[in-house]
C-alpha cells in the first residue's frame, strides 16, 4: 500500500501525541498509534502487522531526516551563484572557450561546467558559419540585385519560367574531413583513406526554375566558353518551350566561361536583355552563392545523399547523381524559391551584409 503525505503525518503526530512522561521521560507506543489511525482511516483494507512496520520507519525516518516521506538523495551540493556568475562573466568575455578550457581557468569541474552552462545558464553551442567573403563593393551589388529581383518576379508565374544555372564538381573519393571525422576505440585502429595524386571528379550542370529541373549535363575538363556553348547552352536552349524562351529570365554567376562575349552575346540572341548575368544589364553579383538556390540549396542536397554510399568509378558516380535529381519533385523546388525570395528580403535588410548565420 501506499501511504499519502497526509496519512504519514497522521501517524507522527499520533505516535507522539499518545506518549506518557513516566520517571523523567517519554514512552511512545507503536500500538496506541496503530489504534488510533485504524479509527481514523476506517475504510482502508490494510494488515495490522504491515501498519506496524509502516509506522517504524515513519519515525524513524522523521527522527532521522525531519521528513515523513522518502525524498531523494541530496547528493552533491548545490553550485552557488558565485560560481555561476564567474563561468557566465568568462563565457561573455571569450564565447569560444571551450569546456575543458573553462574548467582550467575556473577550478570547477568540467561535468559541473557543462551543468551550469546548459541547464543554469541556458547555453547551447552553435557551429560558426562559413561564408564567402565579401569585397566592399559587393554589398551595394546585392543590393541592387535584390530590389531588381523584388520588383521583376513580384509572382510565382515568372519565376517558373526563369531559370538559375550553375556547375559544381563531384570527386568519386568524396570528401573526408580529418579534424571532423573520429574512430572511437580502446585502441589506435590505424584507419587510413587513401586519395589519388589527381583525383577523379565527374561536372555537373544543372539549370531550375520553380516548376522544373534541366539536367544534370556531365562535364569532365574544365569549361571554355567554346564548351559552354556547345555542350550545356545550346542542348538546353533547344528544350526550352515558347513561353519560357518568350518571357522568362536566365541566370548565371561570373565564371569566366559564362561571361566571354561570344557566350553573352550567344544567350542575347535566345533571351534579348533577359540574361541575368556580370556583363550585362542585370548584372548577378559576385561572391553571392547565398542567392543562388543551386549553391544554397540543391548542390548540398544531391552531395549528402549521392555520398551516402561508396562508388567504385565514374560511372557509378554519374548514374547516382542521375538518380538524385530525379528524386526533385515540385514541392521541393516551390520550398527552394520561397527561400530564395526569403533570402532576397534578408539581404536587403542587412544592406547586402551576410545573413546566412540568421537563417
Amino acid at each position: 500500500m501506499v501511504y499519502s503525505v497526509e496519512q504519514n503525518t497522521f501517524i507522527v503526530m499520533s505516535y507522539y501525541r499518545n506518549g506518557t512522561f513516566v520517571d523523567g521521560a517519554w514512552l511512545y507506543s507503536v500500538a496506541a498509534c496503530k489504534q488510533e489511525y485504524l479509527a481514523n482511516y476506517p475504510d482502508l483494507e490494510i494488515q495490522e502487522t504491515s501498519l506496524e512496520a509502516h509506522i517504524r520507519d515513519v519515525i524513524n525516518r522523521f527522527v532521522r531526516t525531519g521528513n515523513v516521506n522518502k525524498g531523494k538523495s541530496s547528493g552533491r551540493p548545490a553550485v552557488s551563484e558565485e560560481v555561476v556568475d564567474d563561468l557566465r562573466e568568462r563565457l561573455e568575455q571569450n564565447p569560444q572557450t571551450s569546456l575543458t578550457r573553462l574548467s582550467q581557468q575556473s577550478g570547477v569541474p568540467v561535468t559541473t561546467c557543462h551543468k551550469v552552462v546548459k541547464k543554469r545558464l541556458h547555453m547551447h553551442p552553435y557551429k560558426i558559419t562559413t561564408v564567402q567573403q565579401l569585397l566592399p563593393i559587393d554589398p551595394p551589388r546585392r543590393v541592387e540585385y535584390c530590389n531588381w529581383f523584388q520588383n521583376t518576379f513580384h509572382d510565382d508565374g515568372l519565376l517558373d519560367l526563369t531559370f538559375f544555372s550553375d556547375e559544381a564538381w563531384f570527386h568519386l573519393s568524396g570528401y573526408v574531413n580529418s579534424q571532423n571525422f573520429r574512430i572511437w576505440s580502446a585502441e589506435n585502429p590505424h584507419v587510413f583513406v587513401e586519395t589519388p595524386l589527381h583525383p577523379l571528379k565527374i561536372g555537373v550542370w544543372l539549370a531550375v526554375s520553380r516548376r522544373r529541373i534541366y539536367g544534370p549535363i556531365f562535364f569532365h575538363d574544365t569549361m571554355t566558353g567554346e564548351r559552354y556553348r556547345q555542350q550545356i547552352l545550346e542542348p538546353f536552349i533547344q528544350q526550352l518551350d515558347d513561353e519560357e524562351l518568350q518571357l522568362g529570365y536566365f541566370q548565371q554567376d561570373g565564371a569566366t566561361a559564362h561571361i566571354a562575349r561570344a557566350t553573352l552575346e550567344y544567350l542575347q540572341q535566345h533571351y534579348d536583355d533577359r540574361v541575368i548575368s556580370l556583363g550585362v544589364q542585370h548584372a548577378f553579383p559576385p561572391r553571392s552563392p547565398d542567392l543562388t538556390p543551386l549553391d544554397f540549396s540543391i548542390f548540398g542536397y544531391l552531395k549528402d545523399k549521392v555520398f551516402q554510399r561508396q562508388m567504385n568509378n565514374l560511372a557509378e558516380l554519374q548514374h547516382e547523381i542521375e538518380r538524385w535529381v530525379q528524386s526533385i519533385d515540385g514541392r521541393m523546388l516551390q520550398n527552394i524559391f520561397e527561400s530564395k525570395k526569403n533570402r532576397v528580403n534578408m539581404c536587403l535588410e542587412l544592406n547586402g551584409e551576410h545573413f546566412q548565420h540568421l537563417l
